[in-house]
């Protein structure tokens, strides 16, 4: 008892005056009084409009004192508006014979606003007493100047007018830029289209016209001429007879084709006499390499006439063997 006597004395000397006179009104209520001692503190204590502070409240008593905090301020408003608000949860801790809680609030009026804080019970034995919390408040200042008829105000800003964008021409330009595409991609395709396969036959007799229209044995260019149409005549039987292909020397070709009946007997000696020409630079008169053109031609038709027998040369041969 001497201990909590002493106990009591420290923290009368250390409670603010408010909390010792809010402890002797408490004396006065009916019952056995329970020795506690509260006392409170608003940080800060002069705040503006929507600026948290905290009441931080302490109450001393013996042990085995319980304590039952409010949970919060008054919710109920004043003129359409709320005072005091309470910011997230209070906390409540015990350390030893002391209870200390904490309260984040907020203010929303101007003046001294009363925090408008629930009392406080305290149970003992079957005894309960009110800790009354009237007394706290804090001071909401304004922010407007002392004589608000100097304050100026900024002048209207002008409405936002919108510009009005005309899309047409931009959408005009896309599809003309679709279209073009459109019309390259399909003139690309067009261009790059498979070709029909060309009958053998019928693309060296293009080529022999194109190559008696370049004019060469007139201009005495007989060896020239000789070598196109060999090379005509040996692209004719590498794309229709059988196992001959185009890089073939002149003798795996004569091997291949192993020519003997006909016109196609004077095969092996064009070849060698084109070879000559061709690689040993042999001398040809114009009317020589007219004469080799036109056998070599005569052997593509022959060959064609032997080995399809539907195809023109076949119906002419045919027709000058009823003939004869």
């Amino acid at each position: 008892m001497i201990k909590l006597g002493i106990g009591l004395l420290f923290m009368q000397a250390a409670l603010p005056q408010s909390a010792l006179a809010q402890s002797a009104r408490t004396r006065q209520n009916v019952g056995p009084p329970i020795p506690v001692q509260m006392g409170y503190r608003v940080s800060p204590d002069t705040v503006i409009i929507g600026q948290p502070f905290n009441l931080f409240v302490k109450i001393a008593a013996p042990m085995g004192v319980r304590f039952e905090f409010p949970v919060g301020p008054d919710t109920a408003m004043q003129n359409g508006v709320r005072p005091i608000e309470l910011r997230g949860e209070k906390l409540v801790s015990m350390l030893g014979d002391t209870a200390v809680a904490l309260y984040h609030l907020v203010a929303w009026d101007l003046g001294i606003q009363p925090l408008r804080i629930p009392d406080v019970r305290a149970a003992f034995g079957g005894a309960e007493r009110q800790l009354p919390l009237t007394g706290a408040s804090v001071f909401v200042r304004s922010v407007l100047p002392a004589d608000t008829s100097l304050r100026i105000p900024k002048p209207p800003r002008p409405l936002i007018v919108l510009p009005i964008f005309n899309w047409w021409p931009w959408l005009a330009l896309l599809a003309a830029i679709v279209v073009g595409i459109l019309l390259w991609w399909a003139w690309r395709r067009y261009r790059n289209r498979p070709r029909a396969p060309v009958d053998p036959y019928v693309r060296a007799q293009r080529e022999f016209e194109r190559i008696e229209r370049m004019g060469l044995l007139e201009a005495d260019r007989g060896r020239e001429y000789l070598a196109l149409t060999v090379d005509v005549a040996r692209e004719y039987l590498a794309a229709r007879v059988p196992r001959v292909r185009r890089s073939d020397t002149t003798s795996e070709l004569l091997r291949e084709m192993q020519p003997r009946d006909g016109v196609e007997a004077e095969l092996p000696r064009l070849l060698e006499r084109a070879d000559l020409v061709k690689f040993a630079e042999a001398d040809i008169t114009s009317d020589e390499a007219r004469e080799a053109g036109l056998e070599m031609r005569a052997i593509v038709d022959h060959v064609e006439a032997r080995l399809n027998p539907e195809s023109e040369p076949a119906k002419k041969a045919a027709t000058r063997e009823r003939a004869a």
